[in-house]
């Protein structure tokens, strides 16, 4: 540059910092985040000890048939009693361990010393490769989904072992045994509309009552806290989630009902319609203010015209998606025959092949249409669509962000805006699956409901078919007693009675093998190839749910109030009142921001419209719905709709949920790092917790990523708080 002259625009244009201070910024974060993954540690992974012992029978008699109704075993070969070898049990868990055969083999994995164990082995488990009584879709048995994604690891958030669940309820346990007759209740309740549970239900909520798990105090332990989650026992708590706003107003949340508004271009004749437009949403996603095409909407609605959120269409860019579907045709079950059952058990590829669907598009209404929603879902749907929904709207972000609704001078787009948000709230999905991979095959392993009811036939019908259940036989007898004395087993014969009439015209007679038809207790099952080729616990779909709905709540705001937005006073008051045990911060966490009611970005709460079979909805009597408990009520719906397709356990969403949470949360703090200005983002958790995630962005000369945790009292804030929150629930 020449003596004297003055610089450029282009010449002071340049990169701040310079590409060497940001390369060493770069390590130093990632050493950071490094560190906060490090502080963690490992968490104890504990299980009830029932594959265990069915395993450890195979050192006294490898080819020894054993009753394993506890244990995942789905896919190994069953004999006419559903029982497996024992030996065929220990060669998986020995392959979901990816143990060598030869121990000669381990000493030649790639890092001997360091790694060994669950490496360097093939995935060798011995598949039912016999025939099936019944027709099939495939003659092959169908194979386990994804049984060592929890060895991967991940570069981002928890590691798979720094999350665990706590013990699963054990066979001859009261809270199993109420666990099974909630599977069962659903599968009676199956067709019955949400709208008509108040009346409907009452019986199998009386049933329910009078078992032992409800009907005597709750302790200390996971049961009684489980337990006290579930509310008390009514027509109205009755299969719902655990939190407040998945118990408040309609059963089925509004996200999975309601769409986006279209709006009108601006018209100098329309000034209202003008004043609308003036306040809608800017961002380039949402920009689109016709996506419905009239015949689109005419085939769904009726009505070429339909405009509103209660059209039920969620906007996609230019797009638009539908919440209505056709759903599995009422009144059809599976395996309620021996024979169904056992060739479900060998691994009978029924997927597809049997399922039977309505002729019409319907809104949710009974558990049969959530249950077929979660039968086909990509698993992190439902949010996406809930983000859409919500973005589409032009909800407010958490006020801790710097960007976006509020700023002055800046819009979120790649940062804290549409795509970021989108991009987070999928992103934790496969992170929750490998996760809960870990939990499903390499500790727990447990069973899915339809092998219990299995179990629990064989006791009622006892003879030659309670015998056969050897070492079990006094655990599932005495939950067999409770159930029948309940009266929840005789509501079940009678309903797998019905169901085996449609089978029976199909196969030309019913096949219930050691059973009889008055003590048939086998599960009838939404999908025709009952649960999928994995176990129980945890849950996929709630792990997905508890991450995905922690982004959304902690990605947009979910409290009144206006407060400082995205400026370094937010976290000062953070940091001020959490560097010890002190109530949560007022300012912070207020009244929970409403989705539904006047001047909210919904007039009403609405329902699936029975008048109308489902194809409309219609307002709902409700009071005002908040943005956080719907989405609670989200993660709730797609969880439990497991349940009322007969594949899940309470305890299997209660637990993952929480499980998801945490994956999530961690993720968030992480990346506090990589911002460089002051960020922060709260919720409450699942279990009433408040939590604030914030970032300094290097405002101090260093980087800090802090979590924050208020317990429902309102005490906390400290680091010791925010452990003591992520081990809670590790059992």
């Amino acid at each position: 540059m020449p003596d004297g002259s003055q610089p450029t625009l282009i010449q002071t244009l340049r990169p701040v910092p310079d590409g060497r201070t940001r390369a060493t910024i770069a390590s130093r974060i990632r050493d950071q985040a490094s560190g906060i993954a490090a502080k963690r540690g490992p968490a104890e992974q504990r299980n009830n000890g029932e594959a265990d012992a069915v395993a450890r029978q195979a050192s006294k008699d490898h080819g020894r048939f054993v009753a394993a109704h506890g244990t995942y075993t789905k896919g190994l070969e069953h004999d006419a009693f559903g029982r497996v070898r024992a030996g065929d049990v220990a060669a998986l868990i020995a392959a979901i361990n990816q143990t060598p055969a030869d121990p000669a083999q381990e000493a030649e994995s790639p890092l001997p010393g360091t790694y060994t164990s669950g490496m360097g082995a093939r995935f060798e488990a011995p598949l039912f490769d016999g025939a099936f009584a019944r027709p099939t879709g495939s003659k092959a048995a169908r194979t386990w989904e994804s049984p060592v994604a929890g060895h991967a690891f991940d570069l981002e958030g928890a590691d798979a072992d720094q999350v665990a669940m706590p013990p699963a309820p054990a066979l001859g346990s009261d809270e199993l045994t109420a666990e099974m007759a909630e599977v069962y209740a659903a599968a009676i309740l199956r067709d019955v509309a949400f709208s008509e549970w108040p009346v409907e239900a009452s019986e199998v909520t009386r049933m329910l009552g009078a078992l032992p798990f409800y009907a005597d105090a709750p302790g200390d332990g996971a049961d009684g806290k489980r337990r006290r989650a579930r509310g008390d026992l009514s027509a109205q708590t009755l299969l719902r989630g655990s939190t407040v706003g998945a118990r408040t107003g309609p059963y089925v949340s509004q996200f999975m009902l309601v769409g986006n508004a279209e709006r009108r271009a601006l018209d100098a004749g329309a000034p209202e319609a003008n004043a609308a437009a003036a306040h809608a949403p800017t961002d380039a996603l949402n920009r689109a203010s016709s996506f419905v095409p009239p015949e689109v909407a005419a085939a769904m609605t009726g009505d070429a015209g339909a405009k509103g959120p209660e059209a039920g269409f969620v906007r996609y860019g230019i797009q638009a998606i539908p919440q209505r579907f056709a759903g599995h045709v009422a009144g059809v079950d599976h395996m309620t025959e021996w024979a169904t059952w056992l060739d479900v058990q060998n691994g009978s590829n029924r997927k597809d092949v049997f399922d039977r669907y309505e002729t019409k598009a319907r809104f949710i209404g009974t558990p049969r249409d959530l249950a077929t929603y979660v039968h086909f879902d990509a698993l992190y749907q439902a949010y996406l669509n809930a983000c859409l929904i919500l973005l589409g709207a032009g909800a407010a972000t958490d006020r801790g962000l710097p960007e976006g609704a509020g700023n002055p001078t800046r819009d979120g787009f790649a940062t804290f805006g549409g795509p970021h948000v989108l991009t987070l709230v999928t992103e934790v999905a496969t992170r929750a699956l490998k996760a809960v991979r870990r939990q499903k095959y390499g500790v727990h392993l447990r069973s899915r409901p339809e092998a219990v009811a299995a179990g629990i036939a064989l006791a009622w019908t006892g003879g030659e078919a309670g015998a056969s259940l050897g070492d079990q036989a006094d655990a599932i007898g005495s939950m067999t007693r409770d159930l029948k004395r309940c009266g929840i087993l005789d509501g079940i014969r009678d309903l797998n009675r019905d169901r085996n009439r449609f089978w029976e015209a199909q196969y030309g007679g019913v096949d219930l093998g050691p059973l009889a038809e008055d003590t048939n207790a086998l599960l009838p099952m939404a999908f025709p190839e009952g649960s999928p080729m994995h176990p129980a616990y945890g849950a996929g779909h709630a792990t997905v749910a508890g991450a995905c709905v922690t982004v959304l709540k902690a990605f947009f705001e979910m409290y009144e109030g206006d407060g400082d937005r995205g400026g370094l006073p937010l976290h000062d008051v953070a940091a001020r009142r959490g560097g010890h045990p002190g109530t949560f911060p007022t300012d912070l966490f207020g009244a929970e921001r409403r989705l539904t009611g006047e001047g909210a970005i919904l007039p009403h709460a609405y329902e699936a419209d029975p008048d109308a079979d489902r194809t409309a909805l219609r307002v709902a009597h409700s009071p005002d719905l908040t943005i956080q408990g719907e989405l609670d009520k989200l993660a709730a719906n797609i969880s439990i709709g497991r349940n009322f397709g007969g594949v899940h356990y309470y305890t299997d969403y209660y637990e993952s949920a929480r499980m998801g949470e945490r994956i999530a949360v961690s993720i968030l703090q992480e990346q506090m790092l990589t911002y460089r200005e002051p960020v922060s983002m709260r919720f409450t958790s699942f279990d009433g917790d408040r939590i604030m995630i914030a970032g300094t962005g290097g405002s101090r000369g260093h980087d800090d990523a802090l979590l924050f945790v208020w317990d429902e009292t309102g005490e906390g804030g400290t680091e010791a708080n925010a452990r003591a929150w992520w081990t809670r629930h590790h059992g």
